[in-house]
């Protein structure tokens, strides 16, 4: 079928065909259509519609992140007005699979693989392309925020420039970078071992994990750095990775693919860089590879004092 209804919701997903079936769109009440393809489409096909058309290719490098704010209010206007919305790509798998999950995981508050399956009860043959899959589950960690505050939407953008620089020889140029003390409350602050001088709080270190272990750390897993305190780093693990941390500016600005990072105090060299990405000691691969190593620094718990 050109396409199918969404249980719960007048929200239909359909290919492009199903613009071409107006008396089909007309008995299922469609008010509204939310286009999601490359390329023109002919007015004459959605005139009688409220129509908004996203330009996107069903691509690995797509964002698709950047539009889920905006096709989010496009689906709840058609929905709270009492209409009904189609939304389409070419074939109705993809693209157009990948809004309507991001709608009802921000409009239920639920995970990317609770409201894929709701939409595959409609339409068992949406399937996101694996890099829409991945933006879905960091639109879920970042609480469905989409903005340069938000930490897995700021470092995928990051991955994907990375890995472009890599194709193409050229490095990127970071656009945000994160402070040395980042606002709020932050449980740990990596120093340098020479001279004290604070490199990053813990909102700036990209989590990652030895490719054998598990999701989450069991306690006999962590490794200790003082009485009751446990490193965010696992024993196996040499490097920290991080954001680009504001003091990094000048080095990473030079453009090149790789380099050297002194503190920007005592100037010990402590870490590197390679956009390419880098292999840790503990087998996880990282892109880019923003590192400071393990030994040059020391791990420091913050506490809050109590009022």
């Amino acid at each position: 079928m050109a396409m199918h209804k969404i249980p719960d919701y007048n929200i239909y997903i359909g290919t492009s065909f199903a613009l071409h079936g107006q008396k089909a769109l007309a008995d299922a009440g469609v008010t509204h259509i939310l286009s999601a393809l490359r390329g023109n489409i002919d007015s004459k096909l959605v005139s009688s519609f409220k129509h908004m058309h996203i330009q996107v290719d069903d691509d690995d490098d797509e964002d698709m992140l950047q539009y889920f704010d905006q096709s989010n209010a496009f689906i709840d206007e058609a929905l709270s007005s009492g209409g009904t919305i189609l939304v389409h790509c070419i074939a109705g798998i993809s693209r157009s699979a990948t809004l309507v999950i991001a709608y009802i995981m921000q409009d239920r508050r639920i995970s990317f693989e609770e409201a894929w399956s709701l939409v595959q009860e409609g339409r068992p043959i949406v399937n996101p392309n694996d890099s829409f899959k991945e933006q879905l589950a960091i639109y879920e960690q970042d609480e469905f925020d989409v903005s340069a505050s938000s930490p897995g939407y700021r470092r995928w953008k990051l991955k994907k420039a990375a890995e472009l620089a890599a194709a193409s020889g050229t490095a990127p140029l970071p656009t945000i970078y994160s402070e040395e003390k980042a606002a709020g409350n932050s449980t740990v602050e990596l120093r340098c071992k020479k001279c004290r001088c604070p490199l990053a709080q813990s909102s700036a270190i990209i989590p990652h994990l030895p490719p054998s272990a598990s999701s989450r750390y069991d306690a006999g897993y962590k490794s200790k750095i003082g009485p009751s305190m446990v490193s965010v780093l696992a024993p196996s693990c040499m490097h920290y990775f991080l954001d680009p941390v504001r003091w990094m500016q000048p080095e990473l600005e030079n453009g090149d693919l790789d380099g050297k990072f002194d503190c920007p105090k005592c100037k010990t060299k402590i870490g590197s860089y390679r956009w390419q990405g880098m292999k840790c000691t503990c087998g996880a691969w990282v892109t880019p590879g923003i590192s400071i190593q393990r030994g040059r620094v020391d791990e420091i718990r913050l506490f809050t004092a109590k009022a």
